[in-house]
């Protein structure tokens, strides 16, 4: 995905001498696709610009796999902590950034990656010149690439950022009585003088290792932030809302709730603006106390990673200024990937960058091509605060242009033309067209065996179909488990959107199912075709809390190319044991070859099989090992489709 910020952008592979005007933007490569060979510290130095002003600076972890060679014993992918560090001269050693890699077991099979994507203005006073940066690992097993870039968008920022230093940044144990976290998060004595402005604590913390509790990774914990001895603000770290994962599904546990994050996510920071509580020139102390807690197992307790920071600023550079900071949907992003695609009801982030309070936002909205609508926005945004905008389903985002850029502008701030920023007023997204499906189509649902704890005596799963306004116009509630439900929907021409729930946040097909007592099975969902009755859409039914899909209706638009899947490919059983057997569908006779690989990359079978309309076929799994696999089809006349396995015998 490509954002580009309009307003004099210029995307420049410079020298820290190149000049710069406001919008500009310098893109500096720390790590090219680096190969991650074994855990520890990856060091290295980079030329920053120098004497420029940044109104943000974004740092894009990239994350991709590469193909070990062959007898590499740990080689593979897991949920490892990893942190992004600068060692400026004379400064402390700092965290930027904090990922946690996913379950990427089949990113090889898929060739995928993923772009991270961490705002690092707060440290923009050491991010120039010469500098030395640290990418430490934390796993026993490998098999990751990374690559490094910062994006330096030139221009005056909300505030300048004056300083950062290190309170605490260590792994503790926590519940360990022989050496308890409070002996290391200890009450500091800090001071700041003018011109500071505002001063933030910046915690990022999370929880890993396991006792008999759980803790300290599936444990919900909280801590108090004080200054000056007195508690100030509570906050509880944990994360809830894992199976909502934008990279999914993942293989792994990726979808159980932890302790401030979750498999495949950036740990996000969390601020405290304590600039009334403390002034330039005077001492004060800060001090992060975890809740109380002992472990049962003194041996084996689990820790928390803790980083935390004081973060300075000068004075707000603006009194009237609202930021577009991103679009969320239409886009491609991967990042907003359970968002998207729509074709009605945009939404966008914004930020109030100003001191002043933001009560009202006129914007305008378009598709590159076609017609601008407008919309009202009203509320109370306070300084430095964030709001999601929906823009309503004035503008239909399927109006046949080729380009499938979307563009929005702000026109008016409190009743005003414009604010005191405008390199910060205009976004433009890059999305995907929304799929096109008949009038008439039929919902089918296989229900597995998972009872709800929600709603007791019927199945975890449930569903509906909303309009662009979001009313109802289908669903199906209160299912029985272990059932087919077939429902033939009619929708008149218009953008809807299906949505399933899972209570248990765990799908309708899970692999963690076949080590539950009692296992509830594998349940399908997919749309057919009136006649014949074969898949318009099968979803993946390792979903976790929720899936989605957004469409229109086929007679809405003619300018549009029919969207319709071209191929389908569902495996039963799995996990598999000697026989795995594949049903495909496909709307012409083709020749399909197909390509099992183990976890490692290592191609294990090949065939080929001549395939038309809806068939069932088998494969023999017999020589395969206990394990997971990935099967690749590669069609003539369609897109490929590789999906998971797992051979247990």
């Amino acid at each position: 995905m490509k954002k580009i910020i309009l307003c004099l952008l210029l995307l420049l592979i410079i020298t820290p001498e190149a000049i710069a005007s406001p919008g500009d933007t310098t893109w500096v490569t720390i790590y090219n696709i680096r190969k991650i060979t074994q855990w520890g510290n990856y060091d290295t130095t980079a030329v920053l610009p120098t004497g420029k002003t940044y109104r943000k600076i974004k740092l894009h972890y990239i994350l991709g796999r590469y193909a070990c060679p062959a007898g590499t014993q740990y080689c593979g992918s897991w949920d490892y902590t990893t942190q992004v560090y600068v060692k400026p001269a004379a400064n402390d050693t700092m965290e930027i950034a904090r990922i946690i890699t996913p379950y990427a077991t089949d990113w090889l099979a898929t060739n995928r990656k993923h772009d991270f994507v961490v705002d690092v203005s707060d440290y923009a006073s050491v991010l120039n010149g010469n500098l030395d940066f640290r990418y430490k690992y934390d796993g026993y097993s490998w098999g990751f690439t990374l690559t490094l870039k910062l994006e330096m968008i030139e221009g005056t920022p909300p505030m300048e950022a004056l300083a950062a230093k290190n309170i605490y940044d260590g792994n503790y144990s926590y519940g360990n009585t022989s050496d308890p976290i409070e002996n290391h998060l200890i009450e500091k004595p800090f001071i700041y003088n003018s011109p500071v402005a505002k001063a933030f604590v910046k915690n990022t913390i999370s929880g890993h290792g396991s006792d008999d509790n759980g803790c300290g990774e599936f444990c919900s914990k909280y801590y108090d932030l004080k200054i000056n001895g007195a508690a100030v603000s509570q906050k509880q770290l944990w994360k809830s809302d894992c199976g909502l994962n934008n990279i999914s599904p993942q293989t792994g546990t990726w979808l159980y709730e932890r302790a401030n994050w979750c498999p495949g996510q950036i740990v996000y920071p969390i601020h405290h603006d304590i600039s009334s509580l403390t002034s330039p020139a005077a001492t004060f102390s800060v001090d992060v106390d975890m809740e109380p807690y002992t472990s049962p197992t003194q041996s084996n307790a689990g820790g928390f990673n803790v980083v935390s920071q004081l973060i300075s600023y000068g004075a707000p550079n603006f009194n009237t200024d609202v930021s577009i900071e991103d679009i969320i949907s239409p886009n491609a992003d991967p990042n907003y990937a359970r968002a998207n695609t729509i074709c009605v009801n945009p939404k966008i982030k914004i930020k109030n960058t100003g001191t002043n309070p933001i009560t009202q936002i006129v914007f305008s909205y378009s598709v590159t091509g076609g017609s601008a609508a407008t919309y009202t926005w009203t509320g109370n945004l306070n300084f430095l605060d964030e709001a999601i905008v929906e823009l309503g389903p004035t503008l239909p985002l399927y109006n046949g242009n080729a380009t499938n850029q979307f563009n929005v502008v702000i026109d008016m701030v409190n009743g005003s033309s414009g604010d005191q920023n405008l390199f910060n007023n205009t976004y433009r997204s890059t999305y995907n067209a929304v799929k096109v499906y008949p009038n008439k189509f039929i919902v089918y649902y296989s229900a597995n065996a998972a009872t709800s704890t929600i709603n007791p005596g019927y199945n975890e799963s449930h569903w509906k179909i909303t309009n662009d306004l979001g009313t109802v116009v289908y669903s199906r509630t209160n299912l029985a488990n272990t059932t087919v439900y077939k429902d033939t929907v009619t929708l008149p021409d218009g953008c809807y959107t299906f949505t399933m729930d899972d209570d248990g946040c765990d799908g309708v097909s899970w692999w963690a199912y076949q080590y539950y007592n009692p296992n509830p099975g594998s349940g399908s969902l997919r749309f057919n075709k009136i006649s014949p009755a074969i898949p318009l859409k099968s979803f993946n039914g390792d979903f976790g809390c929720q899936v989605n899909e957004r469409f229109m209706t086929a007679s809405l638009v003619t300018s549009i190319k029919d969207t319709e899947v071209k191929s389908d490919i569902q495996l039963f059983p799995n996990p598999a044991a000697n026989i795995l057997n594949l049903s495909i569908d496909v709307l012409e006779d083709q020749k399909m070859i197909f390509v099992i690989t183990d976890i490692t990359g290592k191609e294990v079978k090949i065939g080929q099989i001549s395939t038309s309309g809806s068939e069932i076929y088998t494969i023999n799994t017999e020589n395969l090992l206990n394990g997971m696999y990935f099967i690749t089809c590669k069609f003539e006349k369609a897109e490929a489709k590789t999906l998971k396995f797992i051979v247990e015998k």
